[in-house]
């Protein structure tokens, strides 16, 4: 994994994280945010029995998730390990649950949850780089079948559809972009609603639809660990929908 320069990150309030909380016992957590300055994080936990965690991460870059295991001490400090092929340890996650009252809270969720910072730690070179995460969703269903929700067989098959979408888009493929998409496709412009019917007519519009902004918004987006729902698995904060074959099925500039 590419690490960037380390950055400070604000001290917070110590808070507790009770993974009994009915809220979120037998659940997935799933958090978004940073590793270092630049490098976007998505880390989806799943409490077990006395305190152990299981749990998985990606960036932008991953070609795949990187499996975890740990505890959470005392309901607030939080030891997660990674290993290597040969099953060595090869780093650590160590943070602590932390208070925020800035953090949107998502409705039914103990907010006690809502925030982890804390260092990633390689344990062969000793560098440390700063992470600090929140909660974007929690949901039911398994830490390796994340999707299963929204009716996808294999997750991966939605990943690799979502890594090359991003790609295309970030690239300008403009050709990939447009053979990702299942149409009729309606997209919001100016304020209006326009139903593009096949890849002619989305390259014909498509300086309108993917703005600097709305470019900037997907590169920042992680295409591994997603949200899912039966209507399909989001990218980002839902600027982009997949179905359950890899395929966007609405685009969000908003």
């Amino acid at each position: 994994m590419t690490l960037l320069l380390a950055l400070v990150v604000p001290t917070m309030a110590h808070a507790d994280c009770d993974p009994s909380d009915r809220n979120i016992a037998n659940r997935v957590m799933t958090y978004s945010g940073q590793l270092g300055e630049r490098n976007p994080l998505r880390l989806v936990l799943r409490p077990t029995s006395g305190g152990k965690l299981e749990g998985r991460y990606a960036n932008a870059s991953s070609l795949g998730d990187t499996h975890l295991t740990g505890r959470l001490d005392n309901k607030s400090r939080l030891h997660l390990t990674e290993f290597d092929a040969g099953g060595m340890p090869r780093a650590t996650f160590e943070g602590e649950f932390a208070s925020a009252d800035d953090v949107n809270r998502q409705q039914g969720v103990s907010s006690s949850c809502e925030v982890i910072s804390g260092q990633w730690k390689d344990l062969r070179s000793g560098r440390s780089v700063p992470f600090e995460l929140s909660l974007s969703s929690v949901q039911a269903g398994k830490i390796d079948h994340l999707y299963s929700v929204a009716g996808v067989n294999d997750d991966e098959t939605v990943n690799r559809a979502a890594t090359q979408f991003r790609k295309g888009v970030l690239d300008d493929r403009r050709d990939v972009v447009a053979q990702s998409i299942r149409y009729p496709l309606h997209v919001s412009l100016r304020g209006k609603t326009m139903i593009l019917r096949n890849p002619k007519s989305l390259l014909a519009r498509y300086n309108e639809i993917f703005t600097d902004g709305f470019v900037r918004t997907i590169g920042a987006a992680v295409p591994r660990l997603m949200f899912a729902r039966d209507q399909g698995v989001m990218l980002g904060d839902g600027a982009v929908w997949f179905d359950a074959a890899g395929r966007v099925i609405a685009l969000n500039r908003s």
